[in-house]
């Protein structure tokens, strides 16, 4: 029981220096870049899923979890940078590297026409609006046959390894993913720290307050909604990629779901949450898959319930719980906890985005 509580703690934060904290990720980072080299091409197909939905999930996470805004409809705007690939690659020849900063203007350009009227909404209704983006998703994609091939899809055989690299197209295609998920992240990061991050926590709890001090309220959700469709759509990039095909199905309600299920199961509002979370939504269900075959549809919807009554701050909890007692270890822990507690009296302030 004890150990409950201490997880369900909204502020568990892990009070670790800030060398520590680099120190993890770059291992993690290196590890990472090795993996791909000895792993075989179905493994890496399975961590290059991990490092999709790791894009996608970064920007979601921005939208809800540091700024509250609910989205379901992120599934449009990842379809719009598969199918862009799917058809740029295919029928126009367009390089593979082009298509990346391609994807990301075009979705962050939908996405900030999208959030101006939508996110004058709030709660569920913001939700409701765009879960009937998600719903409408795979008929606009059949409604447009001539483009997008319909049913049928369109097959994908672009990204293949430069010669002089002596890699695999599983290997090249994974650093490419491994390469768009670090910088997402650290961008990420640091947008969701210091004094912008602080500014959108303001707007999530205070927004009346914060608007009335000067922050601009409607325009910063504006520009993080259609920041995070701009991640959804390079995710939808990097998933034409490695699957080498898109159709219609693959962008309904489920995937909805999935992306949502990614950012609570993690660690709401928590960066390096968004990375277990994405670990969680590509290999658990093909674990309850392998024991029967009905229970992968009922995995997301029965691990939601479990989190929110047992870890309601995700997977991330677990981590700093279970790195909790090395870190006491560490000499200069109490000036980490002087900087934390700065931090969340800064907070407070509502700090006006520059």
């Amino acid at each position: 029981m004890r150990i409950l509580e201490l997880l369900r703690q909204p502020r568990a934060e892990l009070d670790a220096p800030r060398w520590l904290s680099r120190t993890l990720v770059a291992t993690a980072l290196l590890v990472a870049a090795v993996a791909p080299l000895i792993s075989a091409p179905y493994v890496n197909f399975d961590r290059s899923m991990v490092l999709v939905y790791v894009v996608v999930g970064l920007g979601l996470n921005l939208l809800t979890g540091n700024t509250g805004q609910i989205s379901l409809g992120h599934g449009f705007f990842f379809a719009v940078g598969a199918y862009l690939s799917a058809v740029l690659i295919e029928n126009h020849g367009v390089p593979y590297p082009l298509l990346l900063p391609i994807a990301f203007v075009l979705c962050y350009i939908v996405g900030y026409l999208f959030g101006l009227p939508a996110l004058r909404l709030h709660g569920l209704q913001l939700a409701l609006a765009t879960l009937g983006l998600a719903l409408v998703t795979p008929a606009v994609i059949k409604r447009f046959e001539h483009v997008t091939d319909g049913q049928a899809g369109i097959n994908v055989t672009g990204a293949q390894a430069p010669a002089f690299t002596g890699l695999e197209r599983d290997q090249w295609v994974y650093y490419l993913c491994l390469a768009v998920a670090a910088v997402s992240y650290f961008v990420v990061r640091r947008l969701s720290t210091g004094r912008i991050g602080r500014s959108l926590i303001a707007i999530r709890d205070y927004e009346a307050v914060a608007t009335t001090l000067g922050v601009p309220a409607t325009r910063t959700k504006t520009t993080v909604f259609a920041l995070s469709a701009a991640l959804a759509g390079l995710g939808g990039v990097l998933y034409s990629l490695v699957v080498q095909y898109v159709g219609p199905e693959a962008f309904g309600l489920p995937l909805a779901i999935a992306f949502i299920t990614l950012i609570v199961v993690g660690g709401l509002g928590t960066v390096p949450g968004v990375v277990f979370g994405a670990f969680f939504v590509v290999y658990v269900p093909q674990w309850t898959a392998d024991i029967n075959q009905s229970a992968a549809g009922m995995t997301y919807g029965a691990t939601l319930i479990l989190f929110i009554f047992v870890l309601p701050y995700g997977l991330i909890s677990l981590v700093r719980w279970a790195l909790g007692p090395v870190v006491a270890q560490i000499p200069g822990r109490g000036t980490a906890r002087r900087k934390a507690s700065s931090v969340d009296q800064d907070s407070q302030e509502l700090v006006v985005t520059p």
